[in-house]
């Protein structure tokens, strides 16, 4: 995030129009030595494209995209011009802030300037206050006051508080922490009785004189008793003005209409924002997902309201996924306030003649990206398609409409797939159990019992998976299980009095509640992780959460469904999963994508309206569900399900055949694996071989490091399994700070995966390493094996792993051993020619190395979607690898998740790549479609991929081939 300093702000300037004041700040840039000279026309043609004006006198002028490269330090510069500057249009820029950026960290600037631009109040002070530290605080959001505050963060779910005095203390903490109470308005807070408002909801409100009014919520995790009522919720209210008569509006709506209980029933603290927040619109909705890697910012926003005006109709736009209320598609400056980002869901709502027409031109608008380039798997479908609902005005309160015949709601894709088949909603697990029970010694023991009863479920159920993703989710459940600090609070609970289930719910609920509200999406979708470990235990307690299986195909619709749902599913019953909540990088999904289940998430609580039987279409390729469908619909479905069905079973049969294309070229198709259990059902899909072993599980699965038999007899039954015609390659311990053993301990970094993580932890730990080759070398027996490295980035550090290697190699005479290095970071692609020298072979981590060549987290909760390795960029850095190691006789393999994408391992192949490691489940596809090719064309396609300017632009690109792929899905 960029900072301003005194030295970047002019208090004071004079310019006669715009075009003097952009040169006047460009100077500035200049003469600081952010931009160089030439920066100025590039400011001046970007305001003749597009107003930089974005409001309430404010102006944020910069360069056009191909002067970037003209800016040598990204900063910026504000000016102020007391007299104002006009801009065109009637606008007056009091305030101009220039920006210098390379690249676009400028719209992180422009995501804190929201606060000032939607409030004229702020904007007047940051125009007209007398010092520079003022203007800095207000441009950073540290002086953002006299509003009236109601965010997520001021909402407290399943608090762990079990009276009302704790509940008002936890308010009035939430309160002073807003700067909306002063201390003497705390004691007020505590002496005023709370009012009740009817179904659980209390209200204690308080007049301050503090800078802000503000309103704290706190629903506490069992309900608490208060005057013969149930208190399920309490909101406190701290007020000097009237900014608050909108919430008590609000909730006296919901007290007449008999839903204040929604308060109580809400799961995130986002959704308790929304209820209070929600405005009465009559009229058409559209719901459409944001394409755009960089979100509803100032061109796109512009973009949006020039549309909007050209229409009659009244239009609004409401960011589902924020705690923003509605504001008017007409006005710039509200629409950047809404922060949308990629994959947040707008509500367009149109009332007027020509309102179908404005929302089918919205929406179109919308999926094309509204003039910025959209993120591939984010287009919406086209307006035509679009699904708009009419709204009756006396229901437009009601918290949901429920779905009818015909009706079509969109999600996102977590798991690809379409099935047709009745839908049933699955309610959320309920348990009933005493606050306070018996002596506490028996509580503690029934809650050591169940947890170890939960234990050896979760043990065996490792034990005996072979799918190594689902391996890993349930060794982390394992982990929160028996996490110390939980079962510590939750001892606590039961020693004071209180049951074994409610000290236990009191103290699994406490960490979720912390989770879900991360501003991070993908720690967010972690809750679900921790209340799927806690529910488990609970009903282990109670005896109770089971409910009756559904013993005819169906669609399983429900709130979100957790890990453990999904790897309990009857797959000849469940043909798809639909959620109302969720995401695409949560655990359900990732296994829903291993089990080959259709999962559709994100879709909202109207979902969850359906009646049950009701029949439905699941299209997670096109990201909707369809209601009762008609008959053409019925078809279409019907023959891309047979379409994909038949593809499946062919390749499937023809799993054993090698995959060989149709000029004779043989490309080895190989198995990726984390444990030894799962070599049977990697060679029964049609694997020549295992090309990535993981190593690092066997070191996960012990307390401390595993013993040289342990190590070995893991790998000695991978190579028994194998036999002599399949070869294995084992990537040495990987680990580090991503993924830390107890055992071997490093500081915390910042960034663990540009830390201590690979070889670079192996070369700090070397009596482990030689311990784990000298496992290696005895499992191998003079049998051949392939050892590969992880993480080489110089060539310094391999001759140091050679070493190593040949320290221990003398010990075992007739040894069969290759030795290769994985090409995971561009220094090492770059330096291939040099490597190719010294190994035996190199095998590319795809995965890794796209996130450091594009410098993207593949973690990350916004851009990982970017993180694309068949990014042309990645594509040439597997091109020259493959060059460097023709040239000096070696081969090359890759074992990252492009090599099992169908499209990514033609063009793989094409390159010259030899052999294609990938999840077992891929195997099958795979080698059926490159059976059907011939070696010319995936040069062809690669060749035409090396020269493209985008992975969008690769992945369109089709095989210049005979039809014999046709109707064959790439990607």
């Amino acid at each position: 995030m960029l900072k301003l300093t005194p030295e970047d702000i002019t208090l004071s300037a004079q310019a006669a129009g715009k075009v003097e004041a952009i040169s006047l700040i460009a100077d500035q840039l200049q003469a600081d030595g952010m931009v160089e000279a030439g920066y100025r026309e590039g400011m001046l043609t970007r305001e003749q494209q597009t107003s930089t004006y974005l409001g309430n006198g404010i102006a944020i002028p910069h360069g056009t995209t191909d002067t970037r490269e003209l800016v040598r330090e990204t900063g910026l510069k504000v000016v102020r011009f007391p007299a104002g500057v006009e801009w065109g249009a009637g606008q007056t820029v009091y305030t101009a802030i220039g920006i210098a950026a390379r690249s676009d960290e400028h719209l992180s600037i422009l995501r804190q300037l929201t606060h000032v631009i939607a409030d004229e109040q702020l904007a007047q002070r940051l125009h007209s206050c007398s010092g520079v530290e003022e203007v800095r605080a207000i441009l950073s959001g540290e002086a953002k006051r006299g509003a009236f505050l109601l965010g997520a963060d001021q909402v407290r779910m399943h608090s762990v508080a079990t009276s009302y005095s704790e509940l008002v203390a936890l308010a009035g903490a939430i309160l002073w922490n807003k700067q909306a109470i002063i201390q003497q308005d705390l004691i007020s807070l505590y002496a005023t009785p709370p009012q009740y408002l009817g179904e659980g909801v209390w209200l204690v409100a308080v007049a301050s004189q503090a800078d802000n009014g503000a309103a704290a919520v706190v629903q506490p995790a069992q309900p608490v008793s208060l005057y013969g009522n149930s208190l399920d919720v309490l909101i406190a209210i701290s007020t000097h003005n009237d900014q608050h008569l909108p919430l008590l509006e609000r909730l006296t709506e919901l007290k007449l209409e008999g839903r204040l209980k929604v308060l109580a029933e809400s799961r995130r603290a986002l959704d308790v924002v929304r209820h209070l927040l929600v405005q009465k619109l009559d009229g058409q909705q559209l719901i459409c997902p944001l394409p755009m890697s960089h979100g509803l910012h100032a061109r796109p926003a512009a973009n949006l309201a020039r549309i909007a005006k050209g229409f009659e109709a009244e239009i609004w736009v409401e960011n589902l996924d924020s705690d923003s209320p509605a504001v008017s598609a007409r006005s710039v400056t509200k629409l950047i306030s809404l922060g949308a980002q990629l994959g947040h869901r707008l509500q367009i709502t149109a009332e007027g003649a020509d309102a179908a027409a404005a929302l089918a031109t919205i929406g179109e608008a919308i999926s094309a990206g509204l003039g910025d380039p959209v993120v591939r798997g984010f287009q919406q479908q086209a307006a035509s398609e679009a699904v708009v609902v009419a709204l009756e005005s006396e229901s437009v309160s009601a918290p949901v409409v429920r779905l009818q015949a015909g009706d079509t709601i969109s999600g996102l894709t977590g798991a690809p797939g379409v099935a047709i088949a009745p839908a049933y909603v699955m309610s959320e697990p309920k348990f009933e159990f005493a606050h306070q029970a018996g002596p506490a010694s028996a509580e503690l023991a029934r809650l050591q019992t169940a947890v170890a009863a939960v234990e050896e479920q979760l043990n065996k159920r490792l034990e005996s998976t072979a799918n190594t993703e689902l391996a890993q989710i349930i060794a982390m459940h394992l982990e929160l299980l028996l996490d110390p600090e939980m079962q510590q609070e939750a001892e606590q609970h039961v020693r004071r009095g209180d049951s074994a289930e409610w000290g236990w719910q009191q103290s699994f609920e406490a960490l979720a509640s912390v989770q879900e509200q991360s501003k991070e999406l993908l720690l967010a979708e972690r809750a679900i992780d921790i209340r799927d470990v806690g529910n488990r235990v609970l009903a282990q307690l109670t005896g109770q959460g089971g409910s009756d299986a559904i013993q005819t195909e169906h669609v399983l619709v429900c709130q979100e469904i957790a890990p453990s749902e999904i790897s309990d599913l009857d797959l000849s019953k469940v043909r798809a999963v639909v959620t109302a909540a969720g995401g695409v990088t949560s655990h359900a999904a990732i296994l829903a994508r291993t089990l080959g289940i259709p999962l559709l998430v994100g879709c909202g609580p109207q979902v969850l309206t359906l009646e049950p039987g009701t029949p439905v279409i699941v299209d997670c390729d096109a990201r909707t569900l369809k209601v009762a469908p008609d008959q053409a619909a019925l078809d279409q479905a019907r023959a891309t399900m047979a379409r994909e069905k038949a593809l499946a079973e062919q390749a499937y049969a023809s799993r054993f055949e090698p995959a060989v294309t149709t000029d004779g070229h043989h490309i080895e198709v190989m198995a990726n694996l984390t444990a030894a259990k799962s070599v049977d059902k990697a060679i029964d899909h049609g694997c020549e071989g295992v090309g990535l072993f993981r190593s690092e599980f066997i070191y996960m699965d012990y307390p401390q490091e595993p013993t040289l038999e342990e190590q070995r007899a893991e790998y000695a039954r991978v190579l028994d399994a194998l036999g002599a015609d399949r070869p294995l390659i084992v990537r040495t311990l990987d680990v580090g700070g991503d993924k830390p053993l107890p055992y071997m301990p490093i500081d915390k970094e910042e960034n663990p995966f540009l830390g201590v993580r690979g070889i670079r932890l192996s070369l700090r730990y070397p009596e482990t390493l030689k311990r784990q080759l000298h496992a290696l070398l005895t499992a191998a027996n003079g049998r051949l094996l392939r050892i590969m490295f992880p993480m080489v980035t110089d060539i310094h550090e391999w001759r140091a792993l050679r070493a190593m290697f040949d320290e221990v190699v003398v010990d075992y005479p007739g040894s069969n051993i290759e030795l290769g290095i994985m090409i995971e970071v561009p220094s090492a692609a770059l330096m291939a020619d040099i490597f190719a020298k010294e190994v035996d072979f190199f095998s590319i981590g795809t995965n890794d190395l796209t996130q450091y060549a594009l410098a993207i987290d593949r973690g990350h909760p916004e851009l990982s979607r970017q993180a694309d390795s068949i990014n042309p960029a990645v594509l040439r850095l597997i091109d020259m690898t493959v060059r460097a190691a023709d040239r000096h006789g070696i081969w090359v393999g890759v074992c990252g998740e492009l090599a099992s994408d169908p499209h990514g391992a033609a063009i793989l192949t094409g390159l010259g790549v030899k052999e294609l490691s990938m999840s077992m489940r891929a195997i099958p596809r795979v080698k059926a479609h490159l059976r059907q090719l011939s070696m010319q064309a995936a040069r062809d396609l690669a060749e035409r991929a090396l020269a493209a300017d985008s992975s969008e632009a690769v992945r369109a690109l089709p095989l210049l081939e005979t039809d014999k792929l046709a109707g064959v899905r790439h990607g």
